[in-house]
Order: C-alpha cells, then sequence, then structure tokens
C-alpha cells in the first residue's frame, strides 16, 4: 500500500472544498466535497448522481494550522492517466469502481441517459458504471486531460450520497 496516498488523497479532498471559515462571520456549517457519480441502474443505463462527502474540521498534520478533512476512505494505489488532445473515447463501461481526480485540462462524459457534464481541474467524480453500457469521455479544448485514478476497495461502501440526476450543462 502507498503510504503517501490518504495524505494525497486528503490534500486534493482539502483543496477541492469550499473553505470552512469565512473571515468576516466566523466558523460556518461543515464543508462538503461534490462528487458527482456515474452510475447505472440493473438496465445497464447510466446517469449522473450527485453526492457529497462532508468535511470536518481537524488538527491533520500538526503544528500547521486545522484543515477540513473527509473520513478516510480506503485505498490501496493510485494510477495517473494523460488522455491527448482529441480523444474521444466510445461507450465503455468503467473497468472498475474508481474515483476520478482531474489534475489538468478538461474531461467531458455522456451518461447513456444523453447527459453531459465537463469536469476541470480540481474536480472528482466517482465511476461506479462496470456494467452494462458506461459512458462515453472526451478531452475538450487544446490541453490534455491529466487524470488521477484511485480504485475504490472492494467491498467498501458508499460514500458519496445519493442525490438527484445531474441536469445537463
Amino acid at each position: 500500500m502507498i503510504r503517501t496516498l490518504p495524505l494525497f488523497l486528503a490534500a486534493t479532498l482539502v483543496a477541492s472544498a469550499t473553505q470552512a471559515e469565512d473571515a468576516a462571520s466566523g466558523p460556518v456549517a461543515a464543508p462538503l466535497l461534490e462528487i458527482v457519480r456515474i452510475t447505472s441502474n440493473a438496465d445497464g443505463q447510466t446517469r449522473f448522481e450527485v453526492g457529497a462527502i462532508p468535511l470536518d474540521e481537524q488538527d491533520y498534520a500538526p503544528p500547521a494550522p486545522a484543515v477540513a478533512v473527509s473520513q478516510r476512505l480506503p485505498a490501496s494505489d493510485i494510477a495517473f492517466a494523460s488522455l491527448p488532445p482529441g480523444y474521444f473515447g466510445d461507450w465503455h463501461p468503467a473497468p472498475r469502481r474508481q474515483y476520478g481526480l482531474i489534475l489538468a485540462g478538461t474531461l467531458e462524459i455522456e451518461t447513456g441517459d444523453g447527459a453531459r457534464r465537463s469536469f476541470g481541474a480540481g474536480e472528482v467524480f466517482l465511476l461506479e458504471d462496470t456494467a452494462g453500457k458506461g459512458h462515453r469521455t472526451w478531452v475538450k479544448g487544446d490541453s490534455a486531460a491529466l487524470l488521477g485514478l484511485v480504485p475504490v476497495a472492494p467491498g467498501a461502501p458508499q460514500t458519496a450520497g445519493k442525490g438527484a440526476p445531474t441536469p445537463r450543462r
């Protein structure tokens, strides 16, 4: 197991989340990290669902100031992928349940219900469409899309709550 993976994930999650405190008004509600899930139903039809992972203020790395951090999520490795400008991946299911962390560039994903979402640097999505039609993927713009791919440990519970289907953006 890569010992730095939990620290990397925590830093990525904290960097992607809203601030836990507003200087003018003091503490605010605990921030949430939005996670867009790509799921499939029993018929293999895919769709987006919006969920969130709560972040709670913790003394994560004393003596550094406290930061908003999620609960620890089971993971054992990470892979990095670079998709070139113009990349198009036609319909395919995810090879495993995994988080996608956009490090650079813009990736667009379409689900089987016709909805599309664009993800840019700092955004996180959870691929759970491991069966059925899957999704399509494009790199948008003139730059490669650099991703971190973190498999979810087998048998790990769902970590991002279900929400309403995401409208086309």
